[in-house]
This record gives C-alpha cells, sequence and structure tokens, in this order.
C-alpha cells in the first residue's frame, strides 16, 4: 500500500490535490490475476498563501496531523506548487 498525491488541477488560483492510497493485490482461482486499487484519503486545497486539508469525510485536517499521518506529503504538495506554479 502507497499514499502519495494525485495530479494537482488548477482553478484560477486554487490548486487541488487528492492524497490517495493505492495497492496491488492478486489472487490465483484457475489462473494468475492482479487488480489494484485507488481511494481518496484526503484533499489538498491552497489559495491566496495558505494550504488547508481536509478528510475525505469531510472534517478538516491540521497539516500537522496530515504530515504526522502521511509524511512529507504536504512539502511535496507545496514543492510542486513552486515548480508548477
Amino acid at each position: 500500500m502507497t499514499v502519495e498525491l494525485d495530479q494537482i488541477v488548477r482553478v484560477g488560483q486554487v490548486s487541488i490535490a487528492a492524497l490517495v492510497e493505492s495497492s496491488i493485490h492478486r489472487g490465483y482461482v484457475h489462473s494468475l490475476s492482479f487488480y489494484g486499487a485507488k481511494h481518496p484519503v484526503a484533499v489538498l486545497i491552497h489559495r491566496e498563501d495558505q494550504t488547508t486539508a481536509f478528510e475525505i469525510s469531510g472534517p478538516p485536517i491540521a497539516l500537522d496531523e496530515l504530515d504526522r499521518r502521511y509524511p512529507g506529503q504536504c512539502a511535496r504538495f507545496k514543492g510542486l506548487l513552486v515548480t508548477d506554479g
């Protein structure tokens, strides 16, 4: 299981990205098979020099708590804002 930023979407001066959990599974019934899953766990929003985050169920989450759960993802999001914007 991996947690990473999905593509950043820009709408005017607002940048939005989902933090997603991805996994690959394998199985065997009559033959070997693989499938993947991708589920959002949080949304990061940057607007007017301020970044906020929300859990996928809706409540806001502090950036330090998000960074505790998913180390480095807030810094990566902010870094991509600088390089892409």
